[in-house]
């Protein structure tokens, strides 16, 4: 019986014929075995001619393929955002200053209004009737007034002379000076008269909207009965509620962005005027108070988003967020430095328009590892695609 080849011989004879499948010779081999001095053959043949040298070094392994980008120096803001209302800083309610019933209400919910324009016409006939009262009273006054004044001098002509008692002149004098207090009196009583009768014609104490409207033609009011409520959109405060967790870094003064949904691209810059002492006891909201004028076009009620500055930072080092991966030692950023990466954990800060804050770790202008940088591990040998750097 022919004896095989040796092992090392018929695989690679096996290795150097690709197109001869390894089940086809190892069946060949098993059920013909007269034919092993035939592949004996072809495979000294295929190690003579067909198969040239193999090379025993290792082949470099190419770089994986990233982009990269120097670390920024950039500002840096810590900010609050929030979502409050805009309320109307001006918002009075307009009462009756006098009794009355009323004869027509002049404006309706909706209308704007300038100040000094009546709103509301009361019955004041009573006032007018009080007016004429007063008036006549002063006029019997003053008439008195004259006689006495006449019958004064006259006593203080007579005495001069022994023949005159002089507790006359006192009476005559004190009685003058009584209806000159009068005359006073009186003149009080018209003055208010007037007054409350230019009350019955209730005026606009600001340039407003008409809010609401709460009494009807034919209505009795008293003094203090609301009438109209205005409300002005001249100026303005924003109400923005934050958790209470803040209140240790929330302060007046602090800056404030301001955007309204109905003119997104307008930011308006404010202060923190007040925090409200207390918290909400429905939300657990602290109301951070914003007063400014109305930039143009912002209406009472409406929604804004808010942004509380608490702090900024002119020299801070950023670095796109797909920049920082996580690792088992934390967050982690590779340099990339002679075609190799090197990891570098990192502290990070604020996230910003999809930049990150390191606050510890790199330095500026430094080259770190963008795109690809989750498939690298420390020392991995990188390829930067033109134009990432």
């Amino acid at each position: 019986m022919p004896v095989p080849p040796p092992v090392a011989v018929r695989d690679r004879a096996v290795a150097c014929t690709p197109n001869l499948p390894l089940k086809s010779l190892l069946s060949m081999s098993i059920s013909r075995p007269f034919l092993w001095p035939a592949v004996a053959v072809f495979a000294g043949f295929s190690l003579l001619g067909g198969c040239g040298p193999q090379e025993t070094g290792s082949v470099k392994p190419p770089g994986i393929l990233i982009t990269a980008e120097p670390v920024m120096s950039a500002p840096v803001e810590t900010v609050e955002a929030s979502v409050g209302q805009v309320e109307s800083l001006v918002e009075p309610v307009v009462a009756a200053e006098v009794a009355g019933r009323v004869l027509t209400v002049e404006v309706e919910v909706g209308d704007t209004v300038r100040k000094g324009q009546p709103l509301v016409v009361l019955d004041s006939e009573d006032y007018r009737l009080r007016r004429g009262a007063a008036r006549a009273e002063i006029g019997r006054l003053e008439a008195l007034i004259g006689q006495q004044e006449r019958l004064v001098a006259r006593y203080e002509t007579l005495a001069k002379s022994d023949f005159f008692a002089k507790n006359a002149l006192d009476d005559a004098q004190a009685q003058l000076k009584a209806l000159r207090s009068q005359l006073a009196a009186a003149r009080t009583q018209l003055s208010e008269a007037e007054r409350n009768l230019a009350r019955g014609r209730v005026l606009a104490p600001v340039d407003a909207g008409v809010a609401a409207r709460m009494v009807n033609e034919g209505d009795y009011v008293g003094v203090g009965t609301p009438l109209l409520r205005l409300s002005t959109d001249q100026l303005l405060r924003v109400t923005l509620p934050y958790p209470e967790a803040l209140a240790d870094v929330l302060r007046s003064g602090l800056p404030v962005r301001l955007r309204s949904p109905a003119v997104p691209d307008t930011v308006v810059e404010g202060t923190v005027t007040e925090i409200r002492p207390t918290v909400g006891m429905a939300n657990r909201a602290l109301l951070v108070l914003v007063d400014l004028p109305n930039p143009g076009g912002w209406k009472p009620g409406a929604s804004v988003d808010g942004e509380v500055i608490l702090d900024r930072r002119d020299q801070a080092l950023l670095v796109p967020e797909t920049a920082v991966v996580m690792r088992p030692a934390g967050p982690t950023v590779y340099l990339v430095e002679d075609d190799r990466a090197r990891a570098v954990v990192v502290q990070t800060g604020v996230y910003q328009d999809g930049q990150v804050e390191i606050l510890a770790g790199l330095e500026a202008g430094a080259l770190v590892a963008v795109d690809g940088a989750g498939f690298l591990s420390d020392g991995a040998a990188v390829r930067v695609l033109d134009g990432g750097a």
